[in-house]
């Protein structure tokens, strides 16, 4: 019974102490100990004897022996669980703080990606503000350069036009100089072949004031009257005769040779004399 006894209270109260309250343990102990103590107790003396009070007192006296035992076995028993509880706090504490740890590293992962999302856009912004500013500062550059171009053609072309115009104005002074000098030229050799045939003129007896011949003339560029022409008759024939018997005795015209080539081309190659008898009188 003892062996029995000894070998089944040590997993009975593990047992007792996993599933119950530490009072009702004691307590099932205290109550197992009290019958072991009485069986064997009867087991050695099989004729009861009345016993006086004193063994009771006795056996009451040996009651915490079992409970020094019990408090033995208990003992290892809290320090295991005790134990096993710390382990597991220190455990679960751990994987409290590498999840923390990793948590805060999410965060911190979290927080640096947002960081460099945030740069990136704020570089590509940066980036878009800097080539909107190069292309409107390209575009005022180009701007500037097409309005310098712009005045300098406009310039140019005023200074074109003010050279063309003071060219024009040259040229139609020249123009008007040479046609100036080209008409004085003209009358003047004009006035000397007609006073040259007033020389040589006879006034006809019926030759009457107010009659007017037209008469064309050929002449070389050294004078000489190659050919007459009666271009309008004066309505007498006489006169008409008198003229031009007038104009050969005068020919040749050798003045003609001072002219330049280019003013007797024009003038008198081919010139057209109107004859009246007031103006052929000396």
């Amino acid at each position: 019974m003892k062996r029995w006894f000894n070998n089944a209270f040590p997993a009975l109260l593990t047992r007792v102490t996993e599933g119950y309250g530490f009072a009702i343990a004691l307590s099932l102990i205290l109550h197992l100990i009290l019958f072991g103590v009485l069986l064997v107790n009867w087991s050695a003396d099989s004729n009861p004897k009345i016993t006086p009070p004193m063994p009771i007192s006795a056996a009451l006296v040996e009651l915490p022996k079992p409970a020094a035992k019990l408090q033995t076995v208990r003992k290892p028993v809290q320090s295991q669980l005790e134990r096993k509880r710390k382990e597991e706090a220190k455990r679960r504490a751990e994987a409290k703080k590498i999840e923390e740890a990793k948590r805060k590293k999410a965060e911190q992962q979290r927080k640096e990606q947002e960081r460099q999302k945030a740069l990136a856009l704020k570089r590509e912004e940066e980036r878009k503000k800097e080539e909107l500013r190069k292309k409107e500062e390209a575009a005022r550059e180009r701007q500037e350069q097409e309005r310098r171009q712009r005045e300098k053609e406009q310039k140019r072309k005023e200074q074109q036009e003010l050279e063309h115009a003071m060219a024009m104005e040259q040229q139609a002074l020249e123009a008007a100089q040479q046609l100036e000098h080209d008409q004085l030229q003209q009358a003047k050799y004009a006035a000397l072949i007609k006073s040259l045939t007033s020389q040589y003129w006879n006034r006809p007896p019926s030759a009457r004031n107010n009659m007017v011949a037209e008469i064309r003339i050929s002449l070389s560029p050294f004078g000489e009257v190659l050919d007459i022409t009666m271009v309008k008759s004066s309505g007498n024939d006489e006169f008409d005769r008198s003229v031009i018997q007038a104009i050969r005795r005068a020919s040749p015209f050798s003045e003609l040779k001072d002219l330049e080539r280019r003013i007797f081309d024009q003038y008198f190659r081919r010139i057209t004399f109107r004859f009246r008898p007031e103006d052929l009188v000396k």
